[in-house]
C-alpha cells in the first residue's frame, strides 16, 4: 500500500512538472514569434540592396588633395631600422617622410613641406605620422650637418 501511494505521488508530481514545462515552452514560442515579427517589421525599413557609387580617379585625387597640409620645420636623419628622414614641425608634431627627394635629404635642413598625412599607414620607424611629400621649399641651410654615418 505504501508503494502504491509513493507511485501515485511520483506520477502526480511528474504530471505537474510536465504541465509546467509545457506551459513555459508555449510562452517561449510566443516570445520567439513576437521577436520574429519585430525583426521582419524593422527589416522593411532597411534598404533591400546596398549599391556602391563609383568614384572617378579625378574625384579621388581631389578628395586626397583636400587632406594636404603645409608645415614649417626641420628634417632630421634617424638611424633606426636602416635609417630614415624624419620631419619635426614647428609645433612639435613628428612625421616620417615618404617620397622625399634626395636633394632635401639633409640632416638639420629647415624647410616648408607640403604633403598629405597618412595616419592609417604603419611603418617600421614608428616615428609619428607618415607624410607623403608633394613639395619642399628650403628655408634655411645653416644648420645642416653633412656628417651622416655611411653604410
Amino acid at each position: 500500500m505504501t508503494t502504491n501511494r509513493l507511485n501515485l505521488v511520483l506520477i502526480l508530481t511528474s504530471m505537474t512538472l510536465l504541465g509546467a514545462c509545457a506551459e513555459e515552452e508555449k510562452k517561449e514560442n510566443l516570445a520567439m514569434t513576437d521577436k520574429k515579427e519585430q525583426i521582419q517589421q524593422n527589416s522593411e525599413d532597411l534598404p533591400k540592396e546596398l549599391v556602391a557609387e563609383p568614384v572617378t580617379q579625378a574625384e579621388a585625387v581631389e578628395a586626397d588633395a583636400k587632406g594636404e597640409v603645409t608645415m614649417k620645420g626641420s628634417i632630421f636623419y634617424k638611424d633606426l631600422e636602416g635609417g630614415f628622414y624624419a620631419f619635426i614641425a614647428e609645433n612639435g608634431d613628428r612625421y616620417t617622410l615618404h617620397g622625399l627627394d634626395e636633394t632635401y635629404q639633409k640632416n638639420g635642413l629647415i624647410v616648408e613641406v607640403k604633403g598629405t598625412p597618412k595616419p592609417d599607414l604603419m611603418t617600421f620607424t614608428q616615428f609619428g605620422t607618415v607624410l607623403q611629400v608633394t613639395s619642399v621649399k628650403v628655408l634655411d641651410t645653416s644648420k645642416v650637418i653633412d656628417s651622416l654615418p655611411t653604410k
